[in-house]
C-alpha cells in the first residue's frame, strides 16, 4: 500500500468515525490503521483483539 493511498484511507476512516460516533478521532495514523478499516461497501471495520 503505498502512502497515498494510505492517507486516503486514513482519512476516510476518520469521516467515518465522525459520521457514526460524531466524535473527532486523535488517534495517531498507525494505531488507526491497525484498529480501524474501511470495507469495500464503505462500512466502518472495527478491529478488536
Amino acid at each position: 500500500m503505498t502512502i497515498t493511498c494510505d492517507g486516503q484511507k486514513i482519512q476516510q476512516i476518520r469521516e467515518k468515525i465522525k459520521q457514526v460516533f460524531d466524535w473527532d478521532c486523535t488517534m495517531n495514523d498507525m494505531m488507526l490503521l491497525k484498529r480501524y478499516t474501511i470495507s469495500s461497501d464503505g462500512d466502518l471495520v472495527m478491529i478488536v483483539r
